[in-house]
Order: C-alpha cells, then structure tokens, then sequence
C-alpha cells in the first residue's frame, strides 16, 4: 500500500469514527412560539472550507440572539430568529439568512441553523429540566 493510500485510509476512518460518535438528533419539535426557547446553548459551527468549531447562542424570548464562535477566524455578533406564519423558523445575522429547525427529547433541546447556500451548519443544544 502506498504512503499516500495510507494516508487517505486513515483520514476515512478517522472520519467514520468521528460520525459514529455523533449523538443523533431527537425528534423534530414544532414552535409554536419562541419565548420557551430561550436560554444558552452550545455545540458548534460546520462551514464546507473549515473544520468544525465551538460556537455558543444566547437566545432571548423575543428571538434576538447573541452568536460566538470560536478561533480561528472566530467571531461574535447579533442575530434575530423569527417564527414565520406558516410556522417556520427562519434566521439572519449580519449578511447572512437561513431556516433553522428545533429537535427535543432524552432531555435536551436541538436547534439547527442552516445557511441559505448550505454554506454553514450550526448545530448548538442545552439541557432540558
């Protein structure tokens, strides 16, 4: 085996491994209004030309919520998630927009921001009482 299939194996399986130990989401939970989200929740920020990094939310009951992510190229900034009509939830800071989607169960609350060009996933949660 060459030295650089060698390389390629590892890196596969070193991928595989760390899939294997991402926890799944539980089931998707329906918003019927954002005040009961509210609270800190971390996990971290998936961008396709970046390793992933820890990132945090601070979420208010009115949908403003602060965003921190972590070194390299970190940043901290403000952004609004708002329940839409037909009961989606959207979100935008900065330049940026996307659809997020809200998962509970084994006692913790997902939230999954997804970038409208795909370009960025962030996956934060807490714990529920």
């Amino acid at each position: 085996m060459s030295r650089h299939t060698a390389r390629r194996s590892a890196v596969a399986v070193a991928c595989l491994t760390l899939a294997a130990c991402a926890t799944p989401l539980p089931p998707a939970a329906r918003v019927s209004n954002l005040p009961p989200l509210a609270g800190t929740y971390s996990g971290t920020m998936k961008e396709s030309s970046r390793l992933a990094r820890p990132a945090r939310i601070v979420l208010q009951p009115d949908g403003r919520f602060e965003i921190t992510v972590s070194d390299p190229g970190g940043f901290r900034t403000v952004g609004v998630l708002a329940l839409q009509q037909d009961g989606a939830l959207t979100y935008s800071y900065d330049v940026l927009k996307g659809k997020a989607a809200v998962y509970e169960g084994d006692g913790r609350r997902v939230i999954v921001l997804t970038q409208s060009d795909g370009d960025a996933i962030i996956t934060v949660e807490k714990s529920l009482p």
